[in-house]
C-alpha cells in the first residue's frame, strides 16, 4: 500500500554487464524487488523515488535502463488530471461516508423472546435513543440501567456501539411472571404468589416466610411466601419488620384451556411458468429514509396475485450500517380455487398443531401429566377442546405490603399494667 501511494516501476536493465549495475544499487541503497531474468536483460521493479537517483548509475555502469510499466497513485493522478469533477465527487464522497459514519444507523436487540424488537424499540425511542442519532452521544450504561429499570424480567443488559450498529443483548429470567407487569420493584421487599388457580405440590423456601403447605389448594393471586419478616423481643411481641426478596421453589397442579378450530375449506393457489421460470412483473427500488426511488414501472393488471417486497441494507463489513436500503417489489399472478378438508385430513392438522402448542408448553417448564383433548368434526369446519393438566412453577413477584412499624411498650409500663389489673 505504501509502494502504491509513493508510486513505482517495472524497469528493464539491458548492457554490458548488468550485473554491475544491480551491484551500484546494493551499494548505494536504492531498493530492488521482483528481480526476474528476461532474454539476456533483468527486469525489476523500484520505486519512483529511487529511479530519479539511477541515472548517473546506468552511466557508470555502461546499461540501458527502460521502463516497463508503471504503478501508484502519482500515475494514476497524472492520467486523470483533467477529470476534476471526479475527484471532487470522490472527495465529496468520502466526507459523506465518514459523516455517516458519525451516527447509528442500525439497533440490533439480541435475546429477547417475550418481547418483540418493535417493542424494545419503542421504550427505547421514549429515552431518545433511536436510529439516525449521533454516536457520541449514546450513553450505553443509561441504556442498559433504563432497560433493567423498566422491565424486571431482564436479569442482563449489555449495550455497545459497534461502528454504526448499536448491540443491545438482554438476558430475560424465565421464571418472573408476567403479574408484575415487567415492572422494576420499587419497594424494599418481594413477596410470591400464586400465578394459577393451583394445586401445591412441592415449596422449597430459600428466603421469607412460607405461608402455604403441600396440598393446598390456592388461588391466583394468593401469597405464597411472605417477603416480611418479623422482629419479635423476649415476650413475643413484635417490635419491626425486616423485607427482603423472597424466594423459593414452588411447583404446583393445575390446568389450561386448550382451544384450537380449522375450517373445512380452503385456498389452493396455483401459479403460471414459461420455460420453467415463474412468471412476474417487477421493479427495483432504492430507499433513503422515508424517500423511495424506483427503477421501473410495476404493471398489474393481475385480478389475483401474490406481492412480494424483498429489501436489504446496504452494509460495509459487520458493523459499518448505512441508511441506504434496496431491494424489489413483485407481483406473482395466480389462480385461486376452493377446496375441503375430508374428516381424517383435518384430525390429522388439527393433531399436529395440537402436537406442536404441546412442545410450546413444555418448553416454558411445564410437565404435561394428563391430556383431556378431544376433535370434533361439525359440518363446516373442525375443532380440537378440552383441558391439559400440567406441573410446574407456580410462583410470582408481587410487591411487598409495608406496615407501619409497631408500638411496643416498655418493661416499666407493663409492670405498671400489671399491677394495676392485680
Amino acid at each position: 500500500m505504501i509502494r502504491y501511494i509513493k508510486g513505482y516501476l517495472l524497469i528493464r536493465v539491458e548492457g554490458y554487464s548488468p550485473e554491475r549495475f544491480l551491484n551500484a544499487c546494493s551499494h548505494r541503497g536504492i531498493e530492488l524487488w521482483g528481480l526476474r531474468s528476461a532474454g539476456g536483460a533483468y527486469e525489476m521493479y523500484m520505486t519512483l523515488k529511487d529511479f530519479r537517483k539511477i541515472k548517473a548509475l546506468s552511466k557508470k555502469t555502461g546499461t540501458k535502463v527502460r521502463v516497463r510499466r508503471r504503478y501508484g497513485l502519482p500515475f494514476f493522478l497524472h492520467r486523470y488530471r483533467r477529470r476534476k469533477l471526479f475527484f471532487a465527487g470522490a472527495l465529496l464522497a468520502v466526507c459523506l461516508v465518514y459523516i455517516l459514519t458519525l451516527f447509528i444507523w442500525e439497533i440490533d436487540i439480541r435475546g429477547n423472546l417475550r418481547r418483540t424488537d418493535e417493542a424494545l424499540l419503542s421504550f427505547l425511542r421514549s429515552r431518545d435513543v433511536y436510529c439516525g442519532m449521533t454516536a457520541g452521544s449514546v450513553d450505553c450504561d443509561q441504556i442498559a440501567d433504563d432497560l433493567r429499570g423498566a422491565y424486571a424480567d431482564l436479569v442482563w443488559v449489555s449495550a455497545s456501539v459497534h461502528g454504526t450498529r448499536l448491540v443491545i443483548q438482554v438476558k430475560e429470567n424465565e421464571h418472573l411472571s408476567a403479574q408484575t407487569g415487567g415492572k422494576a420493584q420499587e419497594t424494599e421487599g418481594t413477596d410470591l404468589a400464586a400465578t394459577q388457580d393451583c394445586t401445591i405440590l412441592s415449596i422449597v423456601t430459600r428466603q421469607g416466610t412460607p405461608l402455604v403447605h403441600e396440598g393446598d389448594q390456592v388461588k391466583k393471586g394468593d401469597l405464597l411466601v411472605n417477603g416480611r419478616l418479623d422482629l419479635k423481643n423476649d415476650a413475643g411481641e413484635v417490635t419491626g419488620y425486616r423485607y427482603c426478596q423472597a424466594q423459593a421453589d414452588i411447583t404446583g397442579e393445575y390446568q389450561i384451556s386448550y382451544e384450537d378450530t380449522m375450517e373445512r375449506e380452503f385456498e389452493i393457489r396455483s401459479y403460471q411458468y414459461e420455460r420453467n421460470n415463474l412468471v412476474r412483473q417487477e421493479e427495483l427500488f432504492l430507499r433513503a429514509g422515508d424517500r423511495i426511488f424506483s427503477f421501473g414501472r410495476l404493471k398489474n393488471n393481475y385480478q389475483e396475485y401474490d406481492y412480494y417486497v424483498e429489501e436489504s441494507q446496504l452494509t460495509v463489513g459487520e458493523n459499518f450500517s448505512l441508511p441506504l436500503f434496496w431491494g424489489r417489489r413483485m407481483a406473482v399472478p395466480c389462480s385461486v380455487r376452493q377446496e375441503n378438508y375430508t374428516d381424517s385430513q383435518l384430525q390429522q392438522l388439527l393433531s399436529r398443531r395440537f402436537e406442536k402448542a404441546c412442545q410450546d408448553i413444555e418448553k416454558k417448564g411445564l410437565e404435561i401429566i394428563e391430556n383431556d383433548v378431544k376433535i370434533y368434526t361439525e359440518q363446516n369446519a373442525a375443532c380440537a377442546r378440552g383441558t391439559l393438566t400440567v406441573r410446574g412453577p407456580v410462583a410470582g413477584e408481587v410487591p411487598t405490603q409495608i406496615l407501619p412499624e409497631p408500638q411496643v411498650k416498655d418493661q416499666t409500663e407493663r409492670e405498671d399494667q400489671t399491677n394495676g389489673n392485680e
